[in-house]
């Protein structure tokens, strides 16, 4: 199972880093809450529309956006490329943290 970060910046300025292989809706939850909860991010808002859902959050006075798209998958949105490294490491972390708990439910990587 490939579980995995990749970055994509835009023409327009914005980035975006998508969690490769953690792409379907209900996984956005789960993403969610592990930003959350092992990763003390303040969910300011959240939005779930008929393709889309959207959550904008808050670390350390930095806010960036989770986003699932039915086309794309989950990823982390900004319009701020000084946060990529802080984006990274929070995409990375939740990854572990996936890949963590299959293989304590015996599920091989």
């Amino acid at each position: 199972m490939d579980m995995r970060v990749a970055i994509s910046e835009n023409d327009d300025g914005t980035v975006e880093l998508y969690f490769v292989g953690i792409e379907h809706w209900d996984d956005f939850d789960l993403i969610l809450g592990l930003l959350q909860q092992e990763n003390n991010c303040t969910i300011l808002s959240n939005q779930e529309m008929i393709y889309m859902r959207k959550a904008e959050l808050e670390l350390n006075r930095v806010t960036f956006e989770l986003r699932y798209d039915d086309l794309l998958g989950n990823f982390l949105y900004t319009k701020d490329n000084r946060i990529i490294p802080l984006l990274e490491q929070l995409a990375e972390r939740v990854i572990e943290s996936i890949k963590q708990k299959l293989r304590a439910k015996g599920i091989t990587l």
